[in-house]
């Protein structure tokens, strides 16, 4: 099949869009700056026109889709990461000198002597360490040689790439470029060196467990618990969901998932079975740090967990109404697990269960950054979502707060420029006709 010219031209276009706009972003990494910031914006700009133009390729070599993917991401390697990085590096040096990041918050005048360089830059160092077990022995892992930051960041790259070949494996090139050539995600990872990947990786790895491959003919097929062999995958992907949420909490409601379909066929055991492979990964983990079930894996006391805000959408509408709610992120778990409770209900597949999942998460969350919304990226990629298209490209707006310190406050204007696209978007998308007539749909269905 000859391939046509306008195609030709359109792949060399979002080529040079996304790889130049790399390059010129990779420079700009110090957002705190404000001409910084600006240069950056127009980087991230060019390289969102790439990824819009890409909507319109129909047909990709794989040569095209791993060498913009891979450039791209090279090109930010020598980026100035984002801050989260340098507790990573902290977090992983001070276990290779045998102190807990559970019990001792940076700022431990114990640990004073082992402060490096760059520890003034590590974020709130009152507080002690809030990512889970397994992320911690990879930080300690990754700290066996002198801390790097780019020794960081390939670990995160090298997770990244893995989402992109299993994508671009199970729906093609063409649909995987929403994860591939995502400007967000490539600044996520490679540049700000934000570990999210690590989490995403045995995620997807468990959506393709829980949610067979069907046919181009053969229309959504629910998820089961039924058949030769399903138990087995049922069960490895309960362990899969389990790493992510060692890895970070967030993943923890998406367990729910597979116990719940296996207990609704009547499998108790086998329902039983996944919720204690689901958790196995944490608790082995967490052995490396707690000697006792009130070890505080997570710092609930400090203001940071309890009251933190952050281009937030639903909570900032919501304390408008009652301000009393700014006291207390907590309040907002009760919503959330109404809305898992009717997804579980309603959903037929894994996919569909996360995508709306994450949705609600991140639309019910007090504590919003940019690289949150890469979260539900890989589940929409089956169903080209136009909602995360739209806020992977009006999601840089949230760099402003860098210079809103110390409220971190949004303008209404810039909130909604991040959020409604978002919003309108994904119902754009879960409304359209032609979403039953797709093969491996990942949108929630009545059983």
């Amino acid at each position: 099949m000859k391939d046509p010219a306008g195609q030709r031209m359109l792949r060399w276009l979002c080529a040079l869009l996304l790889v130049g706009g790399a390059a010129w972003m990779a420079p700009h990494g110090q957002l705190s700056d404000w001409n910084v910031l600006q240069a950056f914006w127009g980087a991230a700009a060019v390289m969102g026109l790439g990824f819009a133009l890409s909507w319109w390729i129909v047909a990709l070599p794989v040569v095209w889709f791993w060498g913009v993917a891979i450039a791209s991401r090279l090109l930010l390697l020598a980026m100035e990461p984002g801050d989260d990085v340098w507790r990573y590096l902290w977090e992983g040096t001070i276990q290779q000198h045998g102190f807990n990041p559970y019990e001792l918050p940076p700022d431990a005048s114990a640990l004073q002597a082992l402060r490096p360089a760059w520890w003034g830059q590590i974020n709130h160092p009152g507080v002690t360490a809030i990512y889970p077990p397994l992320t911690q022995l990879g930080f300690r892992l990754l700290t066996l040689v002198p801390a790097k930051v780019l020794l960081f960041k390939l670990a995160f790259l090298a997770s990244d790439l893995g989402i992109c070949a299993l994508l671009s494996r199970r729906f093609g090139a063409v649909a995987a470029l929403l994860w591939a050539w995502n400007p967000l995600v490539i600044y996520s990872f490679s540049g700000g060196a934000h570990y999210d990947s690590w989490f995403l990786l045995p995620l997807v790895g468990a959506w393709f467990l829980l949610d067979p491959a069907t046919g181009p003919d053969s229309g959504p097929a629910p998820s089961t618990t039924q058949g030769p062999g399903t138990a087995g995958r049922w069960a490895w992907a309960s362990l899969l969901i389990g790493v992510s949420v060692a890895i970070k909490w967030v993943s923890l409601l998406l367990l729910a998932y597979p116990c719940w379909r296996a207990l609704r066929s009547g499998r108790t055991l086998l329902a039983l079975g996944l919720v204690l492979l689901g958790l196995m990964p944490l608790g082995l983990g967490s052995l490396a740090f707690c000697e006792s079930l009130g070890c505080p894996l997570i710092p609930t006391g400090s203001a940071f967990v309890a009251h933190a805000r952050s281009s937030e959408f639903v909570p900032h509408l919501l304390a408008r109404i009652w301000p009393a709610t700014t006291s207390s992120n907590a309040i907002h778990l009760l919503p959330l697990a109404v809305v898992v409770a009717l997804l579980l209900w309603r959903c037929r597949r894994f996919g569909g269960f996360a995508q709306a999942y994450w949705f609600a998460l991140l639309m019910l969350s007090p504590i919003v950054h940019l690289w949150y919304f890469s979260w539900i990226v890989p589940f929409a990629v089956p169903t080209a979502n136009w909602g995360v298209r739209l806020v992977s490209l009006s999601g840089f707006i949230y760099f402003v707060l860098l210079h809103r310190h110390p409220h971190w406050n949004l303008l209404e204007i810039e909130r909604g420029l991040i959020w409604v696209p978002f919003v309108v978007g994904f119902a754009i998308t879960q409304l359209r006709p032609s979403r039953c007539q797709r093969p491996d749909l990942s949108i929630p269905s009545v059983p």
